[in-house]
């Protein structure tokens, strides 16, 4: 049972994460997230780079801790450097998460402050509602429209 619950978080932070990536226009592996060892962590690379910090890559991260932040590169090798939190929720919509990176870039985001959350336990059951839950074998194809999937023999 662990196991499922483990698979149903991890799959859940993969399938939020890429959500938030497909709603800032991400291509392709652009991002990756992580559930295990703790804290769970999502990075996604950015194109553009922010005003303040012209000559630095900056990347989107998310820990289960502090929530959604915009963040610079100072180098090859250094640590990230957050330059602005959303704050608010640990798990926004990935819309909100967009139109934050919208703003940041900008330069219109006031900022927020870390999200602040410690039960790592209630972030993995909230995370375990965004998996996909096994069905067992397809009704229908994706792509295929359903009346065709159930669509009985001529007689």
């Amino acid at each position: 049972m662990h196991l499922e619950y483990e698979h149903a978080a991890a799959s859940g932070l993969r399938r939020y994460v890429g959500a938030v990536a497909e709603e800032l226009g991400c291509s392709g592996e652009a991002y990756y997230a992580h559930l295990d060892p703790p804290p769970a962590y999502a990075y996604l690379a950015l194109d553009d780079r922010l005003p303040s910090h012209p000559g630095q890559d900056t990347a989107l991260v998310w820990n289960e801790h502090d929530g959604w932040a915009v963040a610079v590169e100072p180098g090859v090798g250094h640590e990230l450097t957050v330059v602005c939190h959303l704050g608010g929720e640990l798990l926004p919509r990935p819309p909100e998460v967009a139109k934050f990176v919208d703003d940041v870039l900008a330069g219109r985001a006031a900022g927020g402050a870390p999200v602040g959350t410690t039960d790592g336990e209630k972030v993995r059951q909230h995370l375990a509602t965004y998996a996909i839950p096994y069905q067992g074998t397809p009704t229908h194809r994706p792509g295929r429209p359903v009346e065709q999937a159930r669509r009985r023999p001529a007689r």
